[in-house]
C-alpha cells in the first residue's frame, strides 16, 4: 500500500524533529519517521545537556551559533518552555595556544564580549579549576546548555500540534529517487513531493553515495559526583572545553547530580546498525586522569554512557540536495557539534526543502566531493 505525502522525514533526532516543526508550522503535509522511539539512546540525539557557545574557531560557526540562539529564544517562545540554560563558558588551554587565539578572534570579531582570564584570574573566579602555570582561560558569556532530552520533547509535540504525523517504530529501509521519491518501510511504501533524510549514523546505509564521506564513531561521557555539590552549579561552574591533549568538554551539575565529562582521545568506527555500549577503557582512564588533575573536586565516578558521532569531512555539516535527486534533502548537521544549532537547522532544512534561500545556508554545508563523485559514477563509486 502506497500512501503520499508533502514532505516526509526520515530520522526524529535534532535535524529531522526541527525540520518537522518549522515545516509544519508551515502548514505543509508532513511526516516524521523514527526507526525507534523518540528520545532514544541509540543515536545522537538524547541526554541531558549539550553545550551551547559561540566560541569557535571559525568567524561563520560563529556567527551561525548567535543567529541559532535566536531561533531557541524564539522557540522557547512558542514552547512556553526554557530550553536554554546560560551558564557563561570557558576554553582553557596553554597561553598562545592557535586555536585558543582563534576562538577569542572569532569571539571578537562577533562582538562577544570574551575576556582573557589568567591562571591566577581563573583561579579566583572558578577555584575548582586546578591548571598549570602556563594555561589562560577565554570566557564566553553567552555560552550555555541545551537538552536534547527537553528539545525532542518540545519539537515533536508542537510539530504535532502544528498537524505533523510524528511516526515511531517505523524503519526506512530503502530510498527510491524520483520526481516523487519513494521510501520503502516495513509499514509500506511512502511517496512524497520532498524527502529530508536526517537519518544521523544510518545516513551511510541509506544513501550510499555518502559512504566515503561520512564516518560514524562512538563518543563516551562520564559523571563524576562532587564533594561539593554546591560548587558545580550552573551558576559557578561554566561549561568549559580545553584545548590540550584531552580535547575535554564538560558541564556543571545539569539533569544528573555529577559533573558531565567528555575526552576526545580516541573513538572507534562504527555503524548505527553494529555500535556497542561499552565505554572503551582508553576514554575512561583518560577521563579520570584529567579529573585528577584538573578538578580534583569531582572525583567518584557515577556513570559512563555512550552516543554516536557522524561526521562529514572537515567537521562541517551537510545540508544539500541529494547528488541524484533534487527532490532529496540530505541533513547530516553532526559532526559532534550540531546540537546547538538545532532550531536553526530545522528553519535551513525547511527553506531548503521549499526552494527558498536562507542567509545561513552556507557554502561550506555542501555535498563533499567524494559524494559527487559517487554519483557522477567517478574514482569513489568503484571502492564502494
Amino acid at each position: 500500500m502506497r500512501q503520499h505525502v508533502q514532505v516526509l522525514i526520515i530520522g526524529a533526532g535534532a535535524a529531522g524533529s526541527a525540520a518537522a516543526y518549522a515545516l509544519a508550522r508551515r502548514g505543509l503535509n508532513v511526516r516524521l519517521l523514527e526507526q525507534f522511539q523518540i528520545g532514544h539512546t541509540r543515536g545522537s540525539s538524547f541526554g541531558p545537556s549539550r553545550i551551547f557557545r559561540l566560541a569557535y574557531e571559525e568567524p561563520d560557526y560563529a556567527g551561525l551559533a548567535r543567529a541559532a540562539l535566536e531561533s531557541w529564544r524564539s522557540l522557547e517562545r512558542e514552547a512556553e518552555q526554557q530550553l536554554y540554560w546560560r551558564t557563561g563558558g570557558l576554553d582553557l588551554g596553554p597561553a598562545g595556544t592557535p586555536s585558543l587565539e582563534a576562538v577569542h578572534t572569532s569571539l571578537t570579531a562577533i562582538d562577544a564580549a570574551p575576556e582573557r582570564l589568567s591562571r591566577r584570574e581563573l583561579a579566583r573566579r572558578y577555584p575548582q579549576w586546578r591548571v598549570p602555570a602556563d594555561w589562560e582561560a577565554v570566557y564566553s558569556p553567552e555560552a550555555g546548555i541545551v537538552s536534547p532530552d527537553v528539545t525532542l520533547r518540545v519539537l515533536t509535540d508542537l510539530a504535532r500540534h502544528h498537524g505533523a504525523q510524528v511516526l515511531e517504530g517505523v524503519a526506512a529501509l530503502e530510498i527510491e529517487p524520483g520526481r516523487q521519491p519513494a521510501v520503502l518501510t516495513g509499514a509500506g511504501t511512502l511517496t512524497c513531493d520532498h524527502l529530508i533524510v536526517a537519518a544521523g549514523a544510518w545516513m551511510p546505509r541509506l544513501v550510499p553515495q555518502l559512504r566515503t564521506s561520512l564516518s560514524v564513531t562512538l563518543a563516551a561521557s562520564s559523571f563524576y559526583r562532587p564533594d561539593d555539590l554546591a560548587a558545580f552549579q550552573p551558576e559557578r561552574f561554566p561549561v568549559f572545553i580545553t584545548h590540550d591533549e584531552f580535547q575535554a568538554y564538560g558541564f556543571p551539575v545539569f539533569g544528573l547530580p555529577g559533573v558531565k565529562l567528555g575526552v576526545d582521545v580516541v573513538r572507534p568506527i562504527t555503524s548505527g546498525d553494529d555500535r556497542s555500549f561499552e565505554v572503551p577503557a582508553q576514554v575512561g582512564e583518560a577521563s579520570d586522569t584529567f579529573m585528577r588533575r584538573f578538578l580534583p573536586g569531582a572525583l567518584t565516578v557515577m556513570e559512563r554512557s555512550t552516543c554516536l558521532i557522524t561526521r562529514a569531512p572537515g567537521g562541517d555539516f551537510i545540508l544539500a540536495a541529494h547528488p541524484d535527486c533534487p527532490q532529496i534533502t540530505l541533513a547530516s548537521p553532526c559532526s559532534g557539534h550540531g546540537f546547538k544549532f538545532t532550531p536553526l537547522l530545522g528553519e535551513l532544512l525547511a527553506a531548503h526543502a521549499l526552494g527558498e534561500g536562507h542567509p545561513w545556508q552556507l557554502p561550506r554545508f555542501g555535498l563533499p566531493a567524494q559524494a559527487v563523485d559517487t554519483a557522477q559514477g567517478g574514482p569513489a563509486a568503484a571502492g564502494a
